[in-house]
């Protein structure tokens, strides 16, 4: 397995924050979580946009040896999604949920905290990390 990079909470608000100013005139009113990893993130961007409607989408693409698997969509988001919505997602590793957004909900925006590819094809800009380590976020937990 690659080496493990921690990243803290207080450096995922601050990611955030900067996206949130670069984001803040693109009139979204809406922001789908891809779940589970753009959960807090896209939460905290609802607060940084002062964006009230926040529905979820999971998608599942790792299996519990945390090898990419098959992209499987679990359960849509439950409201009209167009040019105003905003999906939000941790990380754009392989690319795949990315695509996966873009041909379902082709109108809709995509944006990621961090991408481990200077020339991965966003939405809007992401920080550039490390593609040799495995980004490890404060909300991730073994399972009880």
């Amino acid at each position: 397995m690659a080496e493990k990079e921690y990243i803290s909470y207080d450096e995922i608000v601050e990611e955030c924050k900067n996206l949130a100013k670069r984001l803040k005139n693109n009139k979204f009113n809406k922001i789908i979580a891809i779940t589970r990893g753009g959960m807090v993130p896209a939460c905290l961007l609802a607060q940084f946009l002062d964006i009230r409607t926040i529905d979820s989408i999971a998608l599942v693409s790792y299996g519990n040896d945390d090898r990419q698997a098959d992209l499987k969509c679990l359960l849509a988001p439950n409201v009209e999604i167009d040019e105003h919505t905003l999906f939000v997602d941790d990380l754009y590793d392989s690319g795949n949920t990315y695509k996966y957004i873009k041909q379902q909900y082709p109108q809709a925006k995509c944006t990621v905290i961090y991408t481990k590819y200077a020339d991965a094809v966003l939405d809007f800009p992401a920080t550039l990390k490390a593609k040799d380590k495995w980004l490890v976020f404060p909300w991730e937990f073994d399972a009880v």
